[in-house]
């Protein structure tokens, strides 16, 4: 779908029209929203909370969230880690409300890209496995540093944002989280 909203020239995130229509409220610029950003910000969710249900449910409500507070969406960050802090804060609620378990993060990755035949799906499923299983020994704040710049592919500024740090919090603690995760892939222990 391709979005034909106005936009200030200044702005270049190819979201932002559609905040700004949903502003105006306009109901197919937020099921636009909904469909371009919705699969990662649940994608998101999944390594937040424990359930795949609970995470659709926190997803419905981080959406009904933005549609209320479009107007006053400023445009001082991306629209995408924009709902991403919501669904941050959005699953840390659901927590305490539910106090819902640890989650690993076995259902938290999807496949990625097309296998080429058995022994290489074989070889991909047994590498993610390893990843997932060295991913979910690191505590939760490394691990979710990581998730938000590899998987979410955010950058230092917006995973600050996100996160409500200030961005050499972020580096420092992306440093020894990379640094855990290779402690642990390699072998040397658990943390």
């Amino acid at each position: 779908m391709t979005s034909h909203y106005s936009v200030p020239t200044s702005y270049e995130d190819p979201d932002y029209p559609l905040v700004h229509a949903m502003a105006k409220g306009d109901a197919a610029a937020l099921d636009e929203l909904y469909a371009k950003r919705g699969p990662g910000i649940l994608s998101f969710l999944m390594t937040q909370v424990s359930d795949r249900e609970i995470a659709e449910e926190v997803l419905q409500d981080v959406m009904l969230a933005a549609w209320k507070n479009a107007t006053q969406f400023r445009g001082d960050s991306s629209v995408r880690t924009w709902l991403l802090v919501i669904a941050r804060n959005r699953a840390m609620n659901t927590h305490r409300r539910r106090k819902l378990p640890l989650v690993t993060l076995d259902d938290a990755f999807g496949a990625f890209g097309q296998d080429t035949g058995p022994l290489e799906k074989l070889e991909k499923k047994d590498s993610q496995a390893k990843v997932r299983d060295a991913l979910n020994q690191l505590p939760a704040a490394q691990r979710e540093v990581l998730l938000l710049v590899f998987y979410h592919q955010l950058t230092g500024p917006e995973v600050a944002q996100v996160l409500g740090l200030n961005e050499g919090t972020v580096k420092s603690r992306l440093h020894r989280a990379k640094e855990a995760l290779k402690h642990v892939l390699a072998g040397e222990g658990s943390l």
